[in-house]
């Protein structure tokens, strides 16, 4: 099964089973763990701090990512950076953010710094209220040896536990 249709297949089955009737998730003050398929796709463990704001359908957070790929046989792929984001649409169970990103990459035996704006969602499924799946979508700006801007070649996926 080729990755987009298995992407294609798990967010069917969410959009299936996540049901309506909820209030917009608040994660102020909130603390997130979690993996996701970090800047440029490299699978990352990430934490994310959702800071306290007067309403629970403003989102503002910071998060951090780290990932090393150092199966593939090749140079060692590396990515470290943290990013902000800023909720702009608070529906059921579901936040839109946008977001930037910055960090560190090493691909292939290059290195560079890696600017990343970004737009995504975060969906929480009825009865997990803390558990949340994420999709989000980025272009990568790399500045080092070789400036180099290139998008995902399909979405970012994630989880996060918050506690």
């Amino acid at each position: 099964m080729t990755r987009s249709r298995l992407l294609r297949s798990l967010t069917t089955l969410l959009l299936a089973v996540a049901p309506a009737l909820a209030n917009a998730k608040d994660l102020g003050g909130h603390v997130g763990i979690g993996a996701e398929q970090s800047l440029g796709g490299l699978s990352a463990l990430s934490l994310r701090y959702g800071f306290p704001t007067g309403k629970p359908t403003l989102n503002i957070g910071v998060g951090l990512d780290a990932g090393v790929d150092a199966i593939s046989g090749g140079a060692t792929d590396f990515y470290g950076g943290a990013r902000l984001y800023f909720g702009v649409v608070a529906e059921d169970n579901m936040n839109l953010y946008l977001g930037a990103a910055a960090g560190y990459a090493s691909t292939g035996g290059s290195t560079a710094i890696r600017v990343a704006p970004n737009i995504g969602a975060e969906f929480f499924l009825f009865g997990l209220d803390n558990l949340g799946f994420l999709a989000e979508m980025a272009v990568n700006v790399d500045i080092g040896g070789a400036t180099e801007i290139s998008t995902f070649g399909s979405p970012a996926v994630g989880f996060h536990y918050y506690f």
